[in-house]
């Protein structure tokens, strides 16, 4: 029986260095956090809610304004945060332009410079050197036919001269 020739086209897509290594995609962990971050506001908001509705209303009141007071300690920390990863890029930035004029540009400059000199050498080596032996070479192929006819020619009487004594 003969064997069926493999092919490698299958219906499930290959599969991701990070893949095969653990197991998930990459944005599983992300997904997950984002998930807890979400259930932990659900929890607070229920228990906030819990507390309002259950507890004596002053009580509540002071739960409540904890509660706010956390959150907005929380939002202040991620504005500062925040304000650090700007300050962060904007000096990624100017690294990078910094990068770019003193360190990029005189490597483009010598590129520049070195392409003008190989079109220098190119037009020389094409003027003085190719040129010549091409004039050179036309001149001594041109030569060589005129040669072998004028060889031709002269067979081709011999062999009308020899033709006619016989």
């Amino acid at each position: 029986m003969a064997e069926q020739p493999k092919n490698d086209f299958s219906t499930t897509p290959p599969q991701t260095e990070s893949q095969t290594k653990k197991g998930r995609a990459w944005y599983f962990w992300p997904v997950v956090g984002l998930g807890v971050i979400v259930g932990i506001f659900l929890i607070g908001l229920i228990a906030a809610v819990a507390i309002a509705l259950l507890a004596d209303p002053d009580d509540a009141a002071n739960w409540v304004g904890m509660i706010r007071d956390v959150f907005i300690i929380v939002l202040a920390m991620e504005g500062m945060l925040m304000g650090v990863a700007l300050i962060v890029l904007v000096i990624q930035i100017a690294a990078l332009i910094n990068l770019l004029q003193n360190e990029i540009q005189p490597i483009v400059d010598n590129a520049s410079e070195t392409m003008t000199t190989v079109r220098g050498t190119t037009q020389f080596v094409s003027q003085n050197l190719v040129e010549p032996v091409i004039k050179t070479s036309a001149f001594l192929a041109g030569t060589g036919a005129i040669v072998r006819e004028l060889v031709g020619l002269r067979r081709s009487i011999r062999s009308a001269r020899n033709g006619n004594k016989k």
